[in-house]
């Protein structure tokens, strides 16, 4: 009962997920598309690497990932921390 539990929410963050990167395209679809990839982001990295769950969250995010880089939006500046790194426009770009 309790992985019932687990895995509805982590289908319904994909669900969502899915469809942020559908419609990805203006710069107002950002800020939906970087909450998408903090929680995917977050179910990626605590999730179990023998559940699929996990690996669908992490390759979700990633397709997140790209669409948000296509937006012009990249994660940290060079040299940054791990901890440091936050999703902004990237440098040089008009976006």
């Amino acid at each position: 009962m309790a992985r019932r539990v687990i895995l509805l929410p982590a289908a319904l963050l994909g669900l969502a997920a899915a469809a942020s990167v559908a419609r990805a395209g203006p710069a107002a679809d950002v800020p939906p598309l970087v909450r998408d990839w903090g929680a995917l982001n977050a179910a990626c990295r605590g999730g179990r690497g023998d559940d699929p769950a996990t690996l669908d969250a992490c390759t979700r995010r990633d397709a997140v990932d790209r669409r948000l880089e296509a937006a012009g939006w990249c994660y940290g500046r060079p040299g940054d921390a791990g901890y440091q790194r936050v999703w902004r426009p990237c440098a040089g770009t008009s976006r």
